[in-house]
């Protein structure tokens, strides 16, 4: 009885998940957030692992926002992954873009 707990204890050890440093907790090193309240806005971050997000509203002609914005992350294979987007009347419209580290 005692082999099968300890059998059942080092497999549940084995099994846990490991844990891939790309994945950890990431910290806010840049931020920026305006909002001039008549429908113009501005946003934007950036964090220690090089997650980053640009974007900027207007009015719309249409009574939507349009939004124009860039993101970009580390895919973690040495490639970086860049969408940039336009959100309007005519709806979201990304480019994307992947370069090497």
């Amino acid at each position: 009885m005692k082999l099968i707990v300890f059998a059942c204890l080092l497999a549940v050890a084995v099994a846990r998940p490991q844990v891939d440093e790309r994945y950890r907790s990431s910290q806010t090193v840049n931020s920026e957030n305006i909002n001039e309240g008549n429908g113009v806005f501005r946003y934007g971050f950036e964090t220690d692992t090089g997650i980053s997000v640009n974007a900027e509203g207007t009015p719309g002609v249409e009574g939507q926002s349009n939004i124009a914005g860039t993101y970009r992350f580390d895919l973690g294979n040495g490639q970086i992954m860049e969408v940039t987007y336009v959100a309007d009347e005519n709806g979201y419209r990304p480019q994307t873009r992947l370069t090497t580290n």
